[in-house]
């Protein structure tokens, strides 16, 4: 299988005599490409993002909004630019799941696209509506093999990170349910929390609402361990049903293939130091992600095991690509 490469790995002695890149490229803009449209939680993190680099670099950065067709539109805009360090992509789940669901790509992220660093994620928590009788995750799967493909779950759309995310689940624990796919979030919350649908996985940002009127319970968390924002959330290991690792929202920033590895390696700590600062990490608290800051060889990696779980999750689902 192509991975990604460590782009910025090993390169402190073949570069040691190399101009840095914010010398050769100071007073150029660079453009932050975010496939999304204004005001989502990715808009928000690129524009933090892209405040505290110009600040830092002293050369503007600024935010560029292409949306459209799963974040295709913006994605092969920016695998069309030069790699000279000029453009950035806010890379989030659809840039690892759409090479399975779709058919012919006009790009290869794995060939095409370096890791930059991993800016936040969030685990995706089991919901179900206030009014349902179920207790526990272990009374929702009882449920679910006493009645099996009868359950019905609900998610945003067919090969979306909900759907995948509850298939997968779906998989893990040995049950059968129905996929009720809806036309955008506000629908499903609204029946998950009226109880025509049993349950739905997202993230807690999307049920901030909900949480707070009381019309929606999370009976588990998908990641390896509880979130900071829910802490007396179990995770679903905790709960005896095995190291089950749901994935996450995430948001990153990724390069064209090519571009300097110093360039990839400055622009990873100067993020890193931003979205760490306290002023910044309160926003993003807002928003009920984890801030992470990866090298470019932790998120290289980081995005290939998420390649292998969606990968293996389009296959669970029986999706062909469109």
């Amino acid at each position: 299988m192509r991975v990604f490469g460590t782009a910025a790995g090993g390169i402190a002695l073949a570069l040691a005599a190399a101009v840095a890149w914010g010398q050769t490229d100071s007073g150029k803009t660079i453009r932050l490409v975010v496939p999304y449209p204004a005001g989502g939680s990715s808009d928000v993190q690129a524009r933090l993002v892209a405040h505290g680099l110009a600040e830092r670099l002293g050369q503007p950065v600024i935010v560029e909004n292409k949306p459209g067709a799963s974040s295709i539109i913006g994605t092969e805009f920016v695998a069309k630019q030069p790699a000279d360090g000029l453009t950035m992509l806010l890379a989030a789940p659809p840039f690892v799941i759409t090479p399975y669901t779709e058919q012919k790509l006009p790009y290869d992220v794995k060939t095409e696209f370096a890791p930059v660093t991993l800016l936040a994620r969030a685990p995706m928590v089991v919901a179900v509506g206030a009014s349902y009788s179920g207790k526990s995750l272990a009374d929702l799967v009882a449920k679910a093999k006493a009645e099996p493909g009868r359950v019905p779950y609900g998610s945003v759309g067919s090969g979306g990170l909900g759907h995948l995310s509850t298939e997968l689940l779906a998989r893990r624990l040995g049950i059968s349910l129905l996929h009720v796919p809806y036309k955008g979030s506000a629908p499903a919350l609204t029946d998950l929390a009226g109880g025509r649908i049993a349950l739905m996985l997202t993230t807690q940002l999307d049920l901030a609402a909900q949480l707070g009127a009381g019309s929606v319970r999370v009976l588990a968390t998908g990641a390896p361990q509880r979130s900071k924002f829910l802490p007396d959330v179990p995770t679903i290991a905790e709960l005896g049903f095995g190291q089950v690792d749901l994935g996450y929202w995430f948001s990153g920033i990724v390069m064209r293939a090519g571009t300097r590895p110093e360039a990839l390696n400055r622009l990873s700590r100067e993020m890193a130091g931003i979205i760490k600062r306290p002023e910044v990490r309160a926003k993003l608290d807002v928003q009920s992600v984890d801030v992470v800051g990866s090298t470019p060889a932790e998120y290289g990696a980081f995005l290939n095991a998420e390649h292998a779980r969606w990968a293996e999750a389009v296959a669970i689902a029986g999706l062909k690509p469109r």
